[in-house]
């Protein structure tokens, strides 16, 4: 079984009876959780976890977060007592705190990350050469850290991540490679296909204001259109989508394939549950990995799928490493236009 240890201002705190670990592209900070419960040994000696502390998770041996302890909340009578620990990566920060009303004049992403995340003692590492200047950015009110960064990462087209080290990861989707296949009657125990097409549609068409030049002006720059069909869904089921700023045709039609592309790869992920935490080479499975999927039972026979999602897990049902997969276009992020430099926002 794989042991799973909590460090605390240098204490380590093991034997936990239960923990949910969730790790993922659809969220900046990981997550953990933690129970236990035993009867009092000897003399009523409770866990000094305070709130707040700063803290390391260790996972068999290896460092999954890197954070602060959220939430302690002990239960207790004159038998037995039981503990619940909760915490969060250090980028959690980014996600619940403001922005600084400060605007920013020519500068990258990467440079205006490092300098908000500073304050907050984080690193930020570019693997995606994601520092070209912007026209300007400025955060809306009410903005959170990452909220910001976010937006202006959609504008270059690269993701947010953190690295389970309490570090800000500027990068793409299915970066590296899962050493090991996926494989039914192999290392997959179970398997539960989410398939959903309730935000999947037929026919996509995309209007927006265009981007005015010598040759394209009046209402041809006013009235953007653009169109992609997806033969996939069998009935009849239209979606009109307004662009955000202003497009030519050409980015037009690249945004509409985009959006038909992003929902239909989120409406088709598969829960996994695995034989075993570690693949054959000793490594640990993790998230933002592309893998090879052989699952006659959800018709995927050598299919690429990008693991979005890692939870490592212990309660009832026995230990468990549970990854979920999307194809990979799911999180292909596209860039999007900069809109021109205004005093409300980008």
């Amino acid at each position: 079984m794989a042991e799973v240890m909590l460090i605390v201002d240098g204490k380590d705190w093991g034997g936990w009876k239960g923990y949910r670990i969730n790790l993922g592209m659809q969220q900046l900070a990981g997550r953990f959780d933690l129970t236990l419960t035993e009867r009092w040994s000897g003399q009523s000696v409770r866990r000094e976890i305070p709130e707040g502390a700063p803290c390391t998770l260790h996972y068999d041996g290896e460092v999954l977060i890197t954070g602060y302890v959220d939430r302690v909340g002990p239960t207790y009578n004159s038998h037995d007592h039981s503990l619940t620990v909760s915490g969060r990566d250090k980028t959690a920060d980014l996600v619940d705190c403001s922005a600084p009303a400060t605007q920013w004049i020519g500068r990258g992403l990467a440079d205006v990350a490092r300098e908000l995340c500073a304050p907050f003692d984080i690193r930020v590492i570019d693997l995606a050469g994601a520092n070209a200047p912007f026209r300007s950015l400025k955060p809306n009110d009410g903005e959170t850290v990452f909220e910001m960064l976010d937006q202006a990462a959609r504008i270059r087209g690269v993701l947010l991540i953190t690295d389970g080290r309490g570090n800000l990861i500027i990068t793409r989707a299915g970066q590296s490679r899962a050493h090991d296949d996926l494989v039914l009657g192999g290392n997959i125990s179970t398997g539960a296909p989410n398939r959903d097409l309730t935000d999947v549609f037929s026919h996509y068409t995309l209007k927006g204001q265009g981007q005015g030049s010598d040759d394209w002006y009046g209402e041809q720059a006013a009235a953007v259109l653009a169109k992609a069909e997806d033969k996939r869904v069998k009935r009849y089921r239209p979606l009109t989508l307004i662009a955000d700023g202003p497009l030519d045709p050409a980015a037009a039609r690249q945004r509409v394939t985009w959006e038909r592309n992003v929902r239909w790869g989120r409406s088709q992920a598969i829960d996994y549950t695995l034989i075993g935490h570690r693949q054959s080479n000793g490594e640990l499975w993790r998230h933002n990995t592309l893998t090879t999927v052989f699952d006659e039972y959800s018709y995927l026979h050598g299919a690429e799928r990008l693991i979005t999602d890692m939870n490592y897990i212990l309660d009832e049902q026995g230990e468990r490493v549970a990854p979920t997969v999307m194809p990979r276009e799911a999180f292909e992020v596209l860039a999007i236009p900069e809109q021109e430099a205004t005093d409300g926002g980008y």
